[in-house]
C-alpha cells in the first residue's frame, strides 16, 4: 500500500526521507516519494529504477541488508523554481559503529509540488573519485 504523506517544503520531504533512511523505516522512506510510475532511483553503479514498486524493492533490499546507517551532507545545493526543487549534495555514509564514513556519493534529489505538497520524484547517488587508490575505503552502499 502506497502512503499518502506530504510535505510543506521540499526541505521538509528531504529530511523526511533521510530521516527513515537513517532509522531504515521503509514506510517512512516511501512516503516521501510520489505516487507516480514515472519516479527514478538511481544507486551508485547501478542501473537506474522507473516506478514505484522497482524503487521500494531496491530500498527494502539496502536497508534489510545493512547496518544502520547514517548519511551526513555536505556542500548542499538548492534550486528552487515554482513546481520543482533540486537538491545537490556530498554525502557521506556512516555505517553501524565504523568511525570512518563511506563515500563520497554525489547525489541530486528532485522535489515535486503537488495539488496537496511537496513529493521526491527523482533521487541520483553517484560515487565520487577523491583520488584514493582503487579499494581504499571507497565502498559505497546506496
Amino acid at each position: 500500500m502506497r502512503s499518502q504523506a506530504f510535505f510543506g517544503s521540499p526541505d521538509d520531504c528531504a529530511r523526511a526521507f533521510y530521516d527513515a533512511f537513517a532509522q531504515a523505516d521503509i514506510e517512512a522512506l516511501m512516503s516521501v516519494w510520489a505516487d507516480d510510475d514515472d519516479i527514478c532511483c538511481a544507486h551508485p553503479a547501478a542501473a537506474p529504477l522507473y516506478g514505484y514498486a522497482a524503487v521500494r524493492s531496491a530500498w527494502e533490499a539496502i536497508l534489510r541488508g545493512s547496518a544502520k546507517m547514517r548519511i551526513e551532507m555536505r556542500e548542499e545545493s538548492w534550486h528552487r523554481t515554482i513546481g520543482m526543487v533540486t537538491l545537490h549534495a556530498i554525502q557521506w555514509i556512516y555505517v553501524g559503529d565504523e568511525p570512518q564514513p563511506r563515500g563520497p556519493v554525489f547525489v541530486t534529489n528532485v522535489f515535486q509540488r503537488e495539488p496537496q505538497g511537496w513529493r521526491l520524484i527523482v533521487h541520483h547517488a553517484s560515487p565520487l573519485q577523491t583520488g584514493l587508490a582503487p579499494g581504499a575505503g571507497q565502498v559505497v552502499l546506496h
